[in-house]
């Protein structure tokens, strides 16, 4: 069969063997590929991509906490982390866009990779401003400890009130404070601040300092067993 149109010019077209996978002397898609393509842009339109892994243990998008409270509170979770062990990050966003916070909080989780790999002993706190959700997040090396029960708690009686206040700093300290306190088991187990300390100046790493420090153990070894090449060094230095 052929269908032909005498005045438009158009060359006939066939319908060949392939049945109504060629129409029109092109080679059409099939009908189920369409469909594929069509489920896969919808899928991804409405899947809002899981941000990169953050660069500080608190993540503040939307600027609600005041400066030196988050400083303060990233460098208490250092501390606490290179005491105990267990990492914990805060990460404030503006929403989750279509993912509920559950989901949104399951995959960043697991896609930051946050705790030790072979304890998986993580913890994360997921706040929304837009959406006014809260999420706290442990992988299982916790859940033993930090239960469904006392996540609930500390998100309803510790955070939620000063957040509905507009208290950020204390909802966000406050809520911190009390899953570690719940982790070791005893009251006011996060340490204290005691600012950027000494040693680590604002603008150096801590690679940087590392190898400063072991610049000057190797100067002070070779001016003990050669002084005299030691001190030509430091000349020249």
């Amino acid at each position: 069969m052929s269908f032909s149109s005498p005045d438009s010019g158009l060359r006939p077209a066939t319908l060949g063997p392939s049945g109504p996978g060629r129409l029109f002397g092109a080679r059409a898609c099939p009908w189920w590929v369409l469909v594929w393509l069509m489920l896969l842009t919808r899928l991804a339109a409405a899947a809002p991509a899981i941000p990169a892994p953050p660069d500080a243990r608190v993540s503040d998008e939307p600027g609600v906490l005041s400066t030196p409270v988050r400083a303060s509170l990233d460098r208490r979770l250092a501390h606490y982390e290179a005491r105990s062990g267990h990492q914990i990050i805060v990460w404030i966003g503006e929403t989750s866009g279509e993912l509920t916070v559950e989901d949104f909080a399951v995959q960043a989780f697991a896609r930051w990779k946050v705790g030790s790999a072979e304890l998986d002993d993580g913890l994360a706190v997921f706040v929304f401003v837009e959406d006014r959700t809260v999420r706290v997040e442990v992988g299982y090396g916790l859940e033993p400890t930090i239960t469904d029960l006392i996540a609930s708690r500390v998100i309803r009686n510790v955070m939620l009130p000063p957040i509905e206040r507009g208290e950020w700093d204390a909802a966000i300290v406050g809520g911190v404070e009390a899953l570690v306190d719940a982790i070791e088991g005893q009251a006011g187990a996060l340490p204290g601040d005691s600012g950027p300390g000494p040693d680590a100046p604002e603008g150096m790493s801590r690679t940087q300092v590392i190898v400063t420090v072991i610049g000057v153990v190797l100067f002070l070894v070779l001016l003990v067993t050669n002084p005299k090449l030691a001190l030509l060094l430091l000349f020249f230095i």
